[in-house]
């Protein structure tokens, strides 16, 4: 995980997505596929309160063969971010876009716990700092 952004202030970042990685499984009822408005709604809340936002990218490989899920996290106040990539090959892409908005909320996620294992296990996270 590469870490972007002003330096000062990657600890921080990585402690408050920590945090809100413990608020998700608090908050998030167990069954939350069951229901993705309310999730998404839930999941935005908590995001706003920490001012940290997701932007989400969906790109389809040129012959069709993979499609590839850039998804990023910034927190607008310290001015860091960072992101992770996904790529679905073909035997994927039925699920994607018949689970489109399940997709983007594991990717959300996912980046979640990624953030949260480097601050947990004080993994040095790689820096591109400004």
């Amino acid at each position: 995980m590469k870490l972007s952004g002003k330096k000062e202030n990657f600890d921080e970042f990585l402690f408050k997505v920590d945090e809100l990685g413990y608020a998700i499984n608090d908050l998030l009822p167990n069954n939350w596929m069951l229901n993705l408005r309310e999730s998404t709604s839930l999941l935005n809340d908590l995001l706003g309160d920490k001012h940290l936002k997701f932007k989400q990218e969906t790109v389809t490989s040129s012959d069709n063969i993979a499609i590839q899920i850039k998804t990023t996290l910034q927190d607008t106040d310290l001015q860091v971010f960072t992101s992770s990539v996904v790529i679905l090959k073909s035997e994927d892409q039925i699920e994607y876009v018949l689970n489109w908005w399940l997709w983007q909320i594991n990717c959300q996620l996912a980046l979640i716990a990624e953030i949260s294992n480097v601050f947990e296990t004080a993994e040095e996270p790689e820096c591109d700092a400004s």
